[in-house]
Parts: structure tokens; C-alpha cells; sequence
């Protein structure tokens, strides 16, 4: 007889990686993207988000649709009170703008960071390396909970960004 599913994991839908008894799990967004947690969070974003200052220094904004976004972020656990969050570079540029090239004008503070660490349940956050961060829960999630609440992190320190810049985002 198989055993039960950890808490954390997500029914019917296989982690991309981790033991073959769930004791460690890893999802790609895509994977997770039709779950309800999930699709509120991607309901309340524009189809395209656009980059607020230019990407890679090359004299464009860069844009990212809905499901790109989504497809390019994990989360990954072996309690479902520990997690590792990424994304990939372009994610990466709706928050941290100033990471590539760095510029005297940066920001120091790490948005991202202080907002995974304001959200209800969460003990700790902490941006490990430029792409992943490690938050520590205050009781058990699955993994759609919490790429929905890595979704919704990542537009609020999007939207904070914009603001400092004082650009009106349309959502």
C-alpha cells in the first residue's frame, strides 16, 4: 500500500523533483498554475507585465505574459514549513531591476524579501541568492499555497518598485 501524501504535497500532480516517497518535492509554476490558490493570485494580474526600468541594459523594457511568468517560478520542500522559492532571470527583473547592471542609484532594500517576510505564517525570510529565497513557515502549506503566495510577492514588491519610480502600474 502506497503511502499517504506529506501535507505539502500537491494531489495529482507529480514534483518535478524529490524522492520517489514525496519526502522532498519541487514544482515548476506551470505545474501548479490551474490550482485555485493559484489562479486567484494569476486572476488579479495583467495578461503582460512589463519591466520598470530597461532589461539588461540594452534600451528595453522587457514583457512577460501571465503564463510565462508562472512557468518560470519553483518552490521546493521536505516539511512544508521550509521552502526554497525561484524564478528565472526575467521574473527577476520585474523586482530587482537594478541587480544587472548595478548602478549607483539601486535600491538597497530587497523588496521582495521584506514583502515574503510581512505575509501571514511566515517565521523567516531570507534571499539566499539572486534567484531563490528561503522562507520558513509558521505551520504546514502546499506547495499551490505557496507558489500563490510567491506569485503575490513577487507583484507587490513589483507594484512597490513602480511606485518608488512613480509609475502608476494599470492593475
Amino acid at each position: 500500500m502506497p503511502s499517504p501524501l506529506p501535507a505539502y504535497a500537491v494531489p495529482d500532480v507529480k514534483p518535478v523533483g524529490g524522492t520517489d516517497d514525496l519526502r522532498r518535492v519541487s514544482y515548476f509554476g506551470d505545474q501548479l498554475a490551474t490550482c485555485a490558490a493559484v489562479t486567484a493570485v494569476l486572476d488579479r494580474i495583467p495578461a503582460v507585465l512589463t519591466t520598470i526600468e530597461e532589461a539588461w541594459g540594452r534600451g528595453h523594457t522587457l514583457t512577460i505574459t501571465r503564463a510565462d511568468f508562472c512557468a518560470q517560478l519553483s518552490v521546493g520542500t521536505s516539511d512544508g514549513l521550509n521552502w526554497g522559492l525561484g524564478f528565472a532571470d526575467e521574473v527577476g527583473l520585474l523586482v530587482q531591476p537594478n541587480h544587472v547592471p548595478p548602478s549607483p542609484e539601486s535600491d538597497s532594500d530587497d523588496l521582495l524579501e521584506e514583502v515574503l517576510a510581512a505575509q501571514l505564517d511566515v517565521d523567516s525570510a531570507y534571499h539566499y541568492d539572486r534567484e531563490y529565497f528561503e522562507v520558513r513557515m509558521a505551520r504546514v502549506h502546499r506547495a499551490d499555497e505557496m507558489l500563490a503566495r510567491w506569485l503575490d510577492a513577487i507583484i507587490t514588491a513589483h507594484r512597490a518598485f513602480a511606485g518608488r519610480r512613480g509609475i502608476d502600474l494599470p492593475y
